[in-house]
């Protein structure tokens, strides 16, 4: 018998051994648990795999979704899967792929089913919180997308960058079959088949996005540069990178086609050092090198090329330098355009600008209209008035109000119907003065013929129209001196024959009687009209001379107590000999003609008495002087003026004084012959005669007779002229045009510059402008309007201290006696020749 105390040892043994075995029985049930949720996980990561494999070919994303939704019904176990994709725009997510709805109304409801970005049941997704929905839940949010995605438990995870998913994954079941399914929980277990799907197809979508945007941008570098190549193998201008050296790395066909090769490669291969192959002036090439060693783009820059074959060639080249890490350069780029062309139509273009800006004529373009669009500086030296006073505005303003508006109408009649008008303008300048122009005026027209401006060339003719008048009226005197010759020696032969026999037959009559009175009429009235045929003779130069050399100066003292019988006691009568006085080669005889006959006249223009003054004077003239005046000849000249402080002469007056029987005197007081015996007188001896008269200002008459010496004269005068050239600026106011201008040039080749005004209104207005410099004024006394006094006077007001020089036709005694120039004053008498004005400006210049 067990004694009880090892039976209650031997039961409490085999209790302790019944938990042990109860414990290891539960271990076991425990481990085959962990063994079969071990081989779920073995089989899930084997499907995790298969699917990763699978996953790794697919090149589109349709084809990852069509892998995820098998995996989830056949592998997770899931009834139901729905994939959502992102829209081009972002702006929500749609269905794109689903498995599980075999109904087609359930298939129909999904397809189509779209949920904006910005709905409030997906914000929690993007901030990493999946949307769970279990079968208990009851969030308002989840609950109502239940009947939307046909499940009634489901889960809904990012697939991509969480906070920018590229798509969306639901998982879940329906109601009626959850229970055959993996059920919907957010315990850990039952979200870790779902979270490694997850990651698992965010990795493929994200790698498959990563490639795609690596394909279209390798893609998209492959077409730009196809597309770049293209443009820099076909582009018009040389595109080129060279090394700092000189040598070409790479040029295009267009490069190499204005250096004159045929291909690149021939550029590479043959053009070794640029700048002495390539470049004309290799300094030019330094000036590029040195802009852009301070790191700049170079752009347009123009510079002269050699080609391959020798010739020159223009090239416009823009480059853009390129240093390395270390600041030192690398290489160049550039573009280059051949624009040999674009610099001879430049060339051309700017010699045709400058034919039109230095053109002596007038050139004015307007549009059809006839608004003046451009005038040239000829116009602006000519009329007074700017380029931008004129531009816009109708030729009309310059009319002068002479014209016959007849011919304006022909001159657009013309031009309008496409032909060139020709004819001549009397203008008005800005100043009032006006000038005669000889006008061509022809359209303009495009490539398609039609008439789009209207261009006027003109030409100042005032000049020309002056010395045409001179030549006829040379021509007139000569034309009448030949018909006053003729009727001369006609009418003597007829008087010879009269006279003759009136004194044979009076020596036949009875002294007293009534015939011989009558025969003794007849004899006067022939021996009076022998002396008036005799000054028509010497009118037209046929009477026969005498000429013997003559000192002016002696015989003016014999003949001057004759003189002042003739003149009367109420006229005084002045003589200024000059010392020094070159011999003249004349007959006396009608010396005492010249001197008898203009002092009648004198004495005829001073009915209260006045003041005669004769003078003489040794002058000089030159080449200048002579081209206009078409009776004078260079040379030297002794001058012999006889001057009064008579009534004057009008214009009209002047231009008839020596024409034969034309006279201003009553009838009976005067034949008509007087001056012009005097004009053929001065012309048989080959000199000159200049009349200088104003209305109420006097006359004065300058008569020229050759020198005596001859030849000495001219060429003497050079050295003297050279010694006489000065400089400094003239402001020359003279209103005869001709004389204005003979002056102007004078003074020119002396050395000065000229400014030059036509009145007294227009040199006060030059002399107001304090930036114009002025040395001295060089200015006639007698002039419309204000005189050359009353002018210098106003102008001293404002400038004071300018030096003035006048000049006068009239005698210094004359016009100083009249007031309008003061003593002490400078004054030149006209004509002047080069040196006498040389010396006289230079006298007034040098004035303290």
């Amino acid at each position: 018998m067990v004694p009880a105390a090892e039976l209650e040892k031997l039961r409490r043994e085999n209790e302790i051994l019944s938990e042990q075995v109860k414990r290891l029985v539960k271990a076991e049930s425990r481990l085959y648990d962990y063994q079969e949720q071990l081989d779920a996980q073995v089989k899930e990561y084997s499907g995790l795999y298969d699917l990763s494999r699978k996953l790794s070919t697919c090149g589109e994303l349709s084809a990852i979704f069509a892998l995820a939704t098998g995996y989830v019904i056949n592998s997770l176990n899931y009834e139901r899967v729905l994939i959502f994709q992102r829209s081009d725009d972002g702006a929500a997510y749609a269905v794109c792929a689903w498995d599980g709805y075999y109904e087609s109304d359930e298939e129909g409801a999904v397809s189509s089913l779209s949920i904006a970005r910005k709905a409030p049941f997906l914000a929690p997704l993007f901030s990493g919180e999946d949307r769970i929905c279990t079968e208990g839940s009851r969030q308002h949010a989840l609950s109502e997308y239940r009947a939307k995605l046909l499940m009634n438990e489901y889960i809904l995870c990012p697939l991509g960058n969480p906070s920018d998913p590229a798509a969306l994954i639901a998982v879940g079941n329906s109601e009626e079959n959850a229970e055959f399914n993996r059920r919907v929980s957010d315990s850990e277990e039952a979200l870790f088949g779902i979270g490694n799907l997850a990651g698992l197809l965010s990795s493929a979508i994200e790698n498959l996005i990563h490639y795609a945007g690596m394909k279209k941008a390798l893609e998209q570098e492959r077409l730009a540069e196809a597309k770049y190549r293209g443009i820099f193998e076909n582009a018009m201008e040389g595109i080129f990178q060279t090394t700092p050296e000189g040598r070409f790395l790479s040029c295009n066909f267009a490069t190499a086609a204005i250096l004159g090769y045929q291909t690149p490669e021939e550029v590479l291969e043959n053009v070794v050092d640029i700048g002495p192959q390539l470049y004309v002036d290799p300094k030019r090439r330094d000036e590029l090198y040195a802009m852009m060693n301070q790191r700049q783009n170079v752009k347009n820059f123009e510079v002269e090329f050699y080609r391959s074959d020798g010739t020159r060639i223009w090239v416009n080249l823009s480059t853009r330098p390129t240093f390395d890490d270390r600041g030192v350069l690398a290489h160049i780029d550039g573009i280059m355009q051949d624009i040999t062309e674009r610099k001879r139509d430049e060339d051309s273009l700017r010699k045709l600008s400058q034919v039109v800006e230095q053109s002596p004529v007038s050139i004015v373009i307007t549009d059809t209209s006839g608004r003046i669009e451009f005038v040239n500086p000829k116009f602006v030296q000519l009329t007074g008035y700017t380029l931008e006073e004129v531009t816009g505005r109708n030729p009309r303003f310059l009319k002068s109000g002479k014209s016959d508006p007849e011919e304006s109408r022909k001159l657009w009649q013309t031009i309008a119907g496409g032909k060139v008008w020709e004819g001549e303008f009397l203008t008005k300048k800005k100043n009032g003065e006006l000038f005669s122009e000889h006008a061509t005026v022809s359209p303009i027209r495009d490539r398609n013929g039609v008439i789009t401006h209207y261009l006027a060339v003109k030409e100042d003719i005032t000049e020309r129209k002056l010395l045409e008048a001179q030549l006829f009226q040379s021509q007139k005197m000569e034309s009448i001196g030949r018909l006053a010759g003729g009727v001369a020696h006609d009418f003597n032969n007829m008087l010879s024959v009269i006279l003759g026999c009136a004194q044979l037959a009076l020596r036949e009559a009875e002294e007293g009687s009534p015939l011989w009175q009558d025969l003794d009429q007849i004899i006067h009235a022939a021996k009076r009209s022998s002396d008036i045929t005799r000054q028509l003779l010497a009118f037209s130069r046929n009477e026969v001379i005498a000429p013997r050399e003559v000192n002016l100066n002696e015989h003016f003292a014999e003949m001057q107590k004759t003189l002042g019988r003739l003149i009367g006691e109420d006229i005084k009568m002045t003589f200024h000999p000059a010392p020094d006085l070159w011999p003249v080669n004349a007959d006396v005889t009608q010396l005492d003609q010249i001197l008898v006959n203009l002092a009648v006249n004198a004495r005829d223009a001073m009915e209260n008495g006045g003041l005669l003054t004769v003078a003489t004077a040794n002058v000089t003239v030159d080449k200048s002087y002579s081209q206009y005046h078409l009776d004078a000849s260079p040379g030297d000249y002794v001058q012999l003026s006889v001057s009064d402080t008579g009534c004057g002469m009008d214009r009209d007056t002047l231009d008839r004084i020596f024409e034969p029987f034309f006279t201003t005197k009553d009838v009976g007081k005067g034949t008509g012959l007087g001056l012009a015996t005097v004009y053929g007188i001065v012309r048989q001896h080959n000199g000159f005669i200049n009349v200088y008269s104003e209305p109420g200002q006097g006359t004065i008459f300058q008569i020229n007779f050759p020198r005596c010496a001859g030849a000495a004269a001219v060429g003497e005068g050079a050295a003297v002229e050279a010694a006489l050239v000065g400089s400094g600026t003239i402001l020359l106011v003279e209103d005869d045009p001709l004389v204005r201008k003979m002056t102007l040039r004078a003074l020119r080749d002396l050395g000065y510059t000229v400014i030059h005004a036509s009145g007294a209104d227009e040199a006060i207005a030059i002399c107001r402008d304090g930036g114009t410099r002025i040395d001295a004024i060089l200015t006639d006394v007698v002039m419309p309007g204000m005189n050359g006094k009353e002018m210098v006077d106003a102008i001293e007001a404002f400038r004071p201290g300018l030096k003035v020089l006048f000049m006068s036709g009239y005698t210094r005694d004359l016009v100083a006696q009249r007031g309008v120039v003061d003593e002490g004053r400078h004054f030149i008498q006209k004509p002047f020749d080069l040196q006498s004005l040389g010396r006289k400006l230079k006298e007034t210049l040098q004035e303290g």
